[in-house]
């Protein structure tokens, strides 16, 4: 419910940005200051999640979005027409949501407390839950905006926040552990500590580096699709939710087939085939004036950034100490979610220059470069991912 609200709440934030302005850079910009934070903050949020309770952490943050959802509503409903507004909320939904998602993947791994190889299968599931919503919500969303103004889907998404506060309540988590105590000499690791710590699993070492290069330069599609809707195909706002949902429909069958998976061994081999066809389907894409070839390609290349990110995510969790699994989430957020807004705005500036067409091109070929630069560094070493098939315990 709420990841459809979310949804609900991104199509409609993005279509009224660019009804008021007719901006591509604006466009950008919105992205931008929806996911910058994760960047930003992530040093802070990741270590935060260690050390304070995960479970309320998430409920503060979830009902501060369900208000700013609640504000975008109202702003909506008066008509509000100030651009600079509508940045303001979104700059906010952006910090909020930085600490909401550390939090809520932190938890993954109490609700498999017994048998930790299950753990892929939880952070696939999720993924399902995220792209299932992802699928039919911006249809939805963009059938819903032919009838009713964008404020009704803001104040959806307020009410779907109902859904996983309850669901967190309904829930019987075990006891965080306390953080451990240090003596009054010893200072916690700092940001450069901790970094320098994980990128001793080479899960990080190798992997954030392609999951940088895909928050950078394969996402941004999204942003833009507004304006792709409207320059390639001459459509509305529904155009819009149509070709959302072929992006989820390929990310949700990725999901589907990662849920399936336990260990971690097919993981680790998908990440170095999978952004091949993120580039590959990114140029294809940008060149492409039919519909339903395009349909396909966005699920292809929705399909194969979700196998990357998804087992980088799994890959990264399950190599990682319990102690230290809110800041590994911080850096990979940092890595995907934090990259984005800056490809964002890159993006907008460029097409605004170039065209989108363009634009989208040259992304594809910038994964395309990023993949083969992994594959030559795993040539040294080409058993370093499957080193993370077996959990990490605190201590080790």
């Amino acid at each position: 419910m709420s990841v459809l609200g979310g949804w609900f709440q991104q199509i409609a934030l993005s279509w009224l940005v660019y009804r008021l302005t007719g901006s591509m850079f604006l466009l950008g910009l919105t992205g931008f200051l929806l996911q910058i934070p994760y960047l930003l903050l992530g040093p802070f949020t990741g270590t935060l999640v260690d050390r304070v309770s995960r479970f309320w952490m998430l409920v503060v943050t979830d009902l501060i979005l369900a208000a700013l959802a609640l504000t975008l509503a109202a702003m909506a409903f008066m008509h509000v027409e100030d651009i600079r507004a509508y940045l303001l909320i979104a700059t906010l939904i952006g910090i909020a949501s930085a600490f909401e998602l550390p939090a809520r993947q932190s938890l993954f791994v109490a609700l498999v407390d017994d048998d930790r190889t299950l753990l892929p299968s939880v952070i696939a599931l999720s993924a399902v839950i995220f792209n299932a919503a992802r699928m039919v919500g911006p249809a939805l969303a963009g059938g819903l905006l032919l009838l009713l103004p964008e404020a009704w889907c803001f104040l959806i998404n307020a009410l779907s926040f109902t859904g996983i506060i309850g669901a967190l309540f309904a829930m019987k988590l075990p006891e965080q552990p306390p953080p451990p105590v240090r003596s009054p000499d010893v200072k916690p690791a700092s940001f450069v500590e901790s970094v320098t710590f994980l990128n001793t699993l080479p899960a990080v070492r190798y992997l954030l580096p392609m999951t940088a290069s895909l928050g950078f330069f394969g996402v941004t599609y999204v942003q833009q699709m507004p304006s792709i809707a409207d320059t390639f195909f001459g459509g509305s706002s529904g155009m819009v939710g149509f070709l959302m949902s072929g992006a989820g429909v390929g990310a949700l069958s990725a999901a589907f087939f990662l849920s399936m998976q336990r260990g971690t061994a097919r993981q680790a081999k998908l990440v170095t085939i999978a952004p091949f066809i993120t580039g590959i389907g990114l140029i294809a894409f940008a060149l492409s004036r039919s519909l339903p070839l395009s349909y396909i390609l966005l699920a292809l290349i929705s399909c194969s950034i979700m196998l990357t990110t998804a087992s980088t995510n799994v890959l990264v969790q399950q190599s990682v100490p319990d102690a230290w699994r809110g800041r590994a989430i911080g850096l990979y957020s940092m890595s995907f979610q934090g990259t984005a807004p800056i490809g964002n705005v890159l993006a907008g500036a460029l097409a605004s220059w170039i065209g989108l067409s363009a634009t989208l091109a040259l992304n594809g070929a910038a994964i395309l470069i990023a993949a083969v630069l992994l594959r030559w560094r795993l040539a040294d070493n080409p058993g370093a991912l499957t080193d993370t098939a077996r959990p990490r315990e605190a201590g080790e």
